[in-house]
């Protein structure tokens, strides 16, 4: 085996390092004479594994890092990648096979890390290709920046509902069909040495597609194409979903704009179509439109953005830092950086004046405010999507409605009110937050068991003063139960066959109830209903892979709502537990997903098996690093004895303490 610390490439994205397995477990070599695997085989398991483990660098979103690890633990746990690699690994001298460990080669910073677990997401990687996409698309005429927008998203692949993005291989040849073809080669060229773009050779000539599919998220400028061509899908949806109404129609101007897309679906084309037929009819109407749109662009200033902005940035992080200017005008600053998407990273920023900080709306994913000291300040309604706050001091801040999906409260010091009434915290992390029993984070009409880092004490406080039971007023539940619906109806009215409407029904079945039991709503039985319709259909299917573990994550979604659902004596109770033993068995053999592992074994402890509890709780917990969150809650009673300490043990919760809090929160009333 090669030296431990040898650098892999990672794949660019999720589909590229799919691909790859479906390639490797399509042609693995093996030995005609025995049927064996080869050393050549074992050597490209070994190279397949060390990449994959790398890709983790550059994923992004918790479901692509979830099916790589996922793809890692396939390979290293099959019988003969573990009795191969692990001889490979100790040497020609070594014949046993006894270890079912691959020693992944990765960079000395990751050395701390368990083997075989993927590497962490490194921002720095992707957001150093975005700067040279900026620094690339800067260098640029109008017309080549158009060309560089449709070729970029000719590499990718819009869902029809509400899913992630992904990515989409193109050709040369088929890229040049969206200009000359000296320019579009020029600018592929151009695209491949800034590291947006990467090739491989095929038989039909050179294949591209985006060097990390996480820049489609992190790259600025792309994220804001991709928002506009995403655009043009919900439109035509909403027109289907409208019965064609002509008043969903699009004006003249967008039309020319769409229709310079690429990869447009059958209905995207058929509403663009529609709609030209209708501004010809309406052709005055049209113009009129087009001269008040006109005026619109007209008073915007892309020129202020593209020119002045960069040069703008550095004195105004430099006027954020200075402890001299006024906590107003510093709020004013972070808004001017949201506005114009630059970074946001002021961990330490001191914003603790009496006088209110306005920064509702602003849009910030990822920004950093760790170690900060944050006084009457207003984040209503804005997008913090992973932002972290670590080790922030608090004191009247308000997250009303915002966006908090994954963000980072860890050890934050709460010292009067924080307002997280209506947010969404699914994923975010409350580890060691700590506030007094008087002074406990308002949580009205907010999922916040759908958030990790909770200790068992901290959620009783936090169910008697916000139960569950309240969650029906949500608005992100009622968006994202709307959208389901609003997807039914438009798979209803698309024309599609028989099976392929049935299979599409199906997987909204299952959003559909794993929403509803995500929520703690099972009792009127309506998820129970969605999740068995789901089933019954999996049943039958076709024997397709990907149908299979569809089925399996139905399985899984019923079983926990049986676990969930209300019995009137210990007889049903354990009757319910038992069928959702046996799905969660099958789940979890044919998915080896770490959550689901842990509902498997929490119906294990429920049923008296606390042997094999424990062992599929160390498999999910400390091996897979498995967060409970929605389980502490909804599941609450059914955590005792020895496994309820595991559980603590494994997560490193603790109970909630105040330790140092009056010392931090009088740091908000000294000059630094």
């Amino acid at each position: 085996m090669t030296a431990a610390n040898q650098h892999h490439e990672p794949y660019p994205s999720m589909d590229a390092l799919r691909r790859a397995h479906e390639y490797l477990f399509d042609n693995l070599p093996t030995s005609e004479r025995s049927g064996s695997l080869t050393e050549a085989g074992s050597m490209q398991i070994e190279e397949f594994i060390s990449r994959a483990i790398a890709t983790g660098a550059v994923l992004d979103t918790l479901a692509d890092r979830r099916e790589a690890q996922g793809l890692v633990d396939y390979w290293v746990a099959s019988t003969f990648t573990q009795l191969q690699l692990s001889s490979l690994a100790r040497g020609p001298a070594s014949k046993s096979g006894d270890s079912s460990v691959v020693h992944s080669q990765r960079d000395p910073e990751y050395q701390d890390r368990p083997d075989n677990q993927l590497e962490p997401f490194n921002p720095a990687v992707v957001d150093a290709a975005a700067e040279r996409g900026d620094a690339f698309i800067r260098g640029l005429s109008a017309k080549q920046t158009d060309l560089v927008r449709r070729v970029l998203l000719g590499v990718l692949r819009f869902p029809d509902h509400e899913q992630e993005i992904s990515s989409r291989p193109a050709r040369r040849e088929e890229l040049n069909k969206f200009g000359k073809t000296g320019q579009v080669d020029a600018l592929l060229d151009g695209l491949k040495d800034a590291g947006i773009l990467v090739g491989r050779p095929t038989k039909e000539g050179e294949e591209l597609s985006l060097q990390y599919l996480a820049l489609s998220r992190r790259w600025g400028w792309l994220a804001k194409e991709i928002d506009k061509r995403k655009n043009l899908s919900d439109l035509a949806l909403s027109w289907i979903g409208s019965n064609r109404s002509t008043g969903a129609l699009l004006d003249w101007r967008l039309i020319r704009r769409f229709r310079e897309y690429g990869n447009l679906k059958q209905w995207e084309t058929d509403f663009i179509n529609a709609s030209s037929r209708w501004n010809i009819i309406k052709a005055s109407v049209a113009l009129a439109v087009a001269i008040v749109i006109g005026v619109i662009a007209l008073a915007s200033s892309p020129a202020y953005e593209k020119l002045y902005v960069p040069l703008r940035v550095k004195s105004v992080v430099q006027e954020i830092e200075d402890k001299s200017i006024p906590d107003e005008r510093k709020a004013d600053d972070i808004r001017w950086l949201a506005t114009y998407h630059q970074k946001l990273e002021v961990q330490g920023l001191r914003l603790a004046e009496p006088v209110k900080k306005d920064l509702h709306g602003i849009a910030a994913a990822g920004a950093q405010f760790r170690e900060s000291k944050l006084r009457n300040v207003a984040f209503e309604r804005a997008t913090l999507s992973s932002a972290s706050f670590e080790g922030a001091v608090l004191e009247n801040v308000n997250f009303r409605n915002a966006k908090l999906d994954q963000a980072n409260f860890d050890g934050v010091y709460l010292c009067k009110q924080a307002d997280f009434s209506g947010a969404d915290i699914t994923g975010a992390s409350f580890k060691r937050m700590k506030f007094w029993s008087d002074n406990i984070p308002i949580f009205a009409e907010a999922p916040w068991w759908q958030a990790k880092g909770w200790g068992f004490d901290e959620i009783d406080l936090l169910e008697k003063r916000y139960p569950r039971k309240d969650i029906g007023q949500n608005d992100g539940l009622k968006s994202i139960l709307d959208r389901i619906s609003f997807a039914r109806t438009v798979y209803e009215k698309m024309g599609l066959d028989e099976e392929d409407k049935s299979e599409r029904l199906a997987s909204l079945n299952n959003q559909r109830a794993w929403t509803l039991a995500t929520y703690g709503l099972i009792g009127d039985g309506e998820a129970e209903a969605a999740a068995t319709a789901a089933m019954d259909y999996y049943a039958r299917a076709r024997d397709e892979p990907y149908l299979k573990r569809r089925g399996a994550s139905t399985a899984d979604t019923l079983a926990y709502i049986l676990m969930q659902k209300p019995a009137k004596d210990d007889a049903e109770e354990k009757s319910n537990f038992t069928k959702a033993l046996a799905l969660l068995k099958s789940a979890a053999e044919t998915l080896d997903d770490a959550e689901v592992i842990f509902r498997y074994a929490v119906a294990l402890h429920v049923l008296g098996q606390d042997e094999e509890a424990i062992l599929q709780l160390q498999k999910a917990l400390p091996e897979k690093e498995y967060e409970p969150t929605h389980e502490l809650l909804l599941l609450n009673k059914h955590f005792t004895g020895t496994f309820k300490k595991e559980v603590m043990n494994s997560t490193a919760t603790i109970n909630r303490t105040t330790a140092g809090l009056v010392t931090r929160c009088a740091t908000l009333n000294s000059p630094n």
